[in-house]
């Protein structure tokens, strides 16, 4: 990648990762310009922190801006069908994301790199923990908390580890992982993929410049991941498959045929997050690190917020806040952890594209009794009739005073939506907290 003075870059997206990458682009010598739709009034704060000699240009996505330039950045969240990015490729300009040139600029750093539509989170930071754990200098962002490219500009690090969403993966490049981790492939984000097949080509381009002595972790318990061919070695963790590399055996999590530690000692709820122990577990092992540190971290994690997060308790009834739960996989996963006909499940708002009538099988008799919110009530009450009884309650605080009503004790009341939350919410973070407001209030404050 040239830094030669003359150079000219446009970064497209004025967030947390835009102003990362202009830094961190002229901190290497290129002239950079900054480009958002949004107004000045809008980024006042992400203005006061673009270094010296680099310029903005706000309020729209003019393709002028494209003559001289040499490279285009893309923020997380900028869509690639932008007719901006799209004329930019049609003129041959390197067009990349954020997190590639993160990369490019940490060489020498292997590079753990954590992606599908379920799970990411919680195993990026299970990984950040272990990594920790070991004495290692450990950088952990990309799609969540830090811009991959301000931890190209903070380090140094023994080890980075990313979170990669499919779009961040599109303008990846050169991108090559030591340790790549596919969690699993559900439908998601089909309001911007215009098929599943191109969802899951996006997903499994983390593994496109791995080297033959590379490591590939991918779901032995996932059917769409059977076949994938990759240029590294692969590995596998399951729930119930011995012959996996990681796996859950009797009631221990076994790695590499031994046992790592015993279920019991796992703080984090549900089978899904055994899966995420066992997928963290192995990418870490091959990374180097040691069985201890990967167990005494393990042994520590608590629940992420919103991540099925137990928020309440009261009169016997435990109130779970899933709120991270945006699409289809991430709920029927979840509901899998609980046991059959306790769970009264709080579901619905914006669909991204699903067809919900995949949650059934999920559904049937696991739930106890089912409260539907937001847009999409009506699509999810049609798709799940009969397997639970169904009440449409429009508003997430009429379906915690229903829930409060029916449940009973030893029955769990649990948000995990199965979709996007704008239409009653800021996002999933301000819903959970609304949850778990709710329900300590009819908890009894518990």
């Amino acid at each position: 990648m040239s830094t030669a003075t003359s150079s000219r870059a446009l970064v497209v997206g004025l967030g947390v990762s835009g102003v990362a990458a202009a830094t961190l682009l002229a901190g290497q010598g290129w002239r950079v310009t900054v480009n958002d739709r949004a107004a000045s009034s809008e980024l006042a704060a992400q203005l006061g922190r673009l270094p010296a000699g680099v310029a903005a240009v706000l309020g729209g996505h003019d393709v002028k801006l494209l003559e001289g330039v040499a490279l285009v950045v893309v923020s997380p969240g900028v869509p690639w069908e932008l007719p901006l990015l799209a004329e930019a490729r049609q003129r041959g300009l390197e067009v990349i994301a954020e997190v590639e040139l993160a990369s490019r600029s940490l060489p020498s750093v292997p590079i753990v790199g954590v992606t599908g539509s379920n799970g990411k989170t919680t195993v990026t930071t299970l990984l950040g923990e272990i990594v920790r754990t070991a004495g290692w200098r450990v950088g952990v962002g990309g799609n969540i908390g830090t811009a991959a490219s301000e931890l190209a500009l903070t380090g140094p690090w023994d080890a980075v580890v990313l979170e990669l969403s499919s779009f961040q993966l599109e303008g990846c490049t050169t991108l090559r992982p030591r340790v790549g981790v596919l969690l699993n492939l559900s439908p998601d984000h089909l309001d911007r993929h215009p098929t599943m097949a191109s969802y899951v080509t996006a997903k499994t381009r983390i593994f496109a410049h791995q080297l033959p002595d590379d490591f590939a972790v991918l779901n032995a318990d996932d059917p769409t991941l059977d076949g994938l061919r990759v240029p590294s070695r692969q590995l596998r963790f399951s729930l119930g498959k011995r012959t996996a590399e990681a796996h859950l055996g009797g009631d221990a999590l076994v790695l590499d045929g031994e046992p790592l530690l015993p279920r019991a000692e796992l703080q984090l709820l549900g089978d899904h997050n055994v899966a995420n122990a066992l997928a963290a577990a192995l990418a870490a092992s091959r990374l180097g690190i040691t069985r201890t540190a990967i167990a005494d971290a393990l042994r520590r994690v608590a629940a992420l917020p919103h991540r099925h997060q137990v928020v309440a308790e009261g009169s016997g009834v435990r109130w779970v806040d899933d709120s991270k739960g945006t699409n289809i996989g991430a709920t029927a996963a979840g509901l899998a952890g609980y046991t059959p006909g306790t769970v009264h499940l709080i579901a619905g708002g914006l669909g991204k594209g699903q067809d919900f009538r995949e949650l059934r099988p999920a559904a049937e008799g696991r739930l106890a009794r089912i409260y539907l919110i937001g847009e999409t009530a009506e699509e999810i009450g049609i798709a799940l009739v009969g397997t639970a009884p169904l009440e449409r309650c429009g508003t997430l605080d009429e379906a915690v005073r229903r829930a409060a009503v029916h449940a009973r004790p030893g029955d769990v009341v649990l948000l995990s939506p199965a979709c996007a939350s704008f239409d009653q919410f800021r996002n999933y973070a301000h819903r959970g907290e609304e949850f778990a407001r709710l329900a300590r209030a009819v908890a009894g404050g518990a």
